[in-house]
């Protein structure tokens, strides 16, 4: 089992965007379909996800720790057997769990989603489409950024 520690912290905080910026429902639907594209192997890692509950603790706000609750939930439906694992057997209103491979699947489709560097060529490019040069792209995306922080 592995735990969300402080170097899960930048896979904890791009899931938490992906969840606020689709909200819950549309994250649901997406965390659903990339869990039923998920191959359950029994003897898998898994990543345990606890609920936030205290500033001191790491685990992820309440929406997006009850969308994957019900994921995991379904995964057992899928297969039953993974009530063996006490990572499956054990979850409750603070603690939940997902296969290692589905979790990181659900990062990286998060990060795919939050790419500053797609942000930055698509501005660019827009810019340029308008009739900007690339010196004056590059220019007017500097400002962006600094008017944005």
């Amino acid at each position: 089992m592995i735990s969300l520690e402080r170097h899960n912290l930048p896979e904890l905080d791009v899931v938490e965007r992906l969840a606020a910026t689709l909200g819950a429902e549309a994250f649901e639907v997406e965390v659903q379909r990339l869990a039923s594209l998920h191959t359950i192997d029994l003897g898998a890692p898994v990543q345990s996800i606890a609920r936030f509950t205290h500033p001191s603790l790491i685990g992820m706000s309440d929406a997006p720790f009850d969308v994957l609750s019900r994921v995991c939930d379904q995964l057992v439906i899928r297969e039953p057997a993974l009530l063996e694992r006490p990572s499956y057997r054990c979850r409750h209103s603070h603690a939940t769990a997902l296969p290692w491979a589905l979790w990181l699947d659900l990062v990286r489709y998060a990060r795919e989603e939050f790419d500053p560097a797609k942000w930055d060529a698509e501005f660019l490019v827009q810019k340029q489409r308008s009739g900007l040069s690339i010196r004056e792209a590059f220019d007017a995306l500097i400002a962006f950024k600094r008017a944005n922080k």
